[in-house]
């Protein structure tokens, strides 16, 4: 994973830099990039039947090895998001804006985000729940999230005579097939990003900046719900017509943090 340090250093550098800023490279050009998140906090909600889950059904998580920690209610919840994995592609086309310049790309992003369930000590968790008088349980996993995400984006890029780098700021939309409680579904997403970007020459530019990255909707788990005999103490699968389910649900689900790349120019005018 790019280290903060790394970070810090390149951006420095770049502010430091004193060489006047040459004309902004136009053409089509490709790219390629990392990017590293940072304090990204997720949270769980459960829904019973097709109601959202109130106090009464006093919802619990806790590890499937309930010896090895205390359970907590769903709504002290906190998972801990940071990708061991997270790049990106473009392609696209930079092009003049008064005395300043534009770029419009397609852009493809692959994360795979480590998910640490703060105050548990693995993946598998136990939720359990009450209705009526009756106590239940689902189990599920969740130890990563996996985005493949294809997004349209615009920049603005204001020009400056004096350095060599130049600040800008984008916007892009598009959809993200994300994985998550193991299961996918496809979904519309977008994000914001704004940074510098630091001409090399005239056929190669690097940037540095914040990205924030966000999926529209929440994810939502149906898993198979057992219930409690009360005889035995013992968790058994559902008979009948009437089953009780419940559904696992994240809340909106966004990432934020500080992305570094190259692109690399077809043709340029100097």
């Amino acid at each position: 994973m790019m280290s903060k340090k790394t970070l810090a250093v390149t951006a420095l550098a770049l502010l430091l830099s004193q060489q006047s800023f040459a004309s902004e490279t136009e053409g089509f050009y490709f790219g390629g990039g990392y990017y590293g998140q940072y304090l990204n906090l997720g949270k769980l909600k459960a829904k019973i039947g097709d109601k959202d889950a109130t106090d009464d059904n006093r919802v619990f998580i806790n590890d499937r090895n309930t010896e090895r920690t205390e359970p907590q209610p769903i709504s002290e919840y906190k998972a801990d998001y940071s990708p061991p994995f997270a790049a990106n592609i473009a392609f696209g086309y930079t092009g003049e804006l008064g005395n300043n310049s534009y770029r419009a790309e397609l852009e493809g992003i692959y994360s795979s985000i480590k998910v640490n369930n703060i105050g548990l000590a693995n993946t598998q968790m136990n939720i359990k729940y009450e209705k009526e008088n009756n106590k239940y349980g689902v189990t599920i996993n969740h130890g990563k999230i996996d985005n493949i995400s294809v997004m349209a984006n615009v920049y603005h890029h204001w020009k400056n005579d004096s350095f060599s780098f130049s600040p800008y700021v984008g916007i892009g939309v598009g959809a993200t097939r994300m994985t998550m409680f193991e299961e996918s579904s496809i979904r519309p997403a977008g994000q914001l990003k704004a940074g510098f970007d630091y001409h090399i020459n005239e056929d190669v530019n690097m940037h540095i900046g914040y990205r924030g990255f966000g999926v529209i909707g929440s994810s939502e788990y149906k898993p198979e719900t057992l219930k409690l005999n009360a005889k035995t103490k013992k968790m058994n699968k559902q008979i009948g017509e009437n089953k009780v389910t419940a559904a696992i649900q994240n809340s909106f689900f966004h990432t934020h943090g500080i992305e570094a790349g190259l692109t690399f120019h077809f043709a340029s005018k100097a």
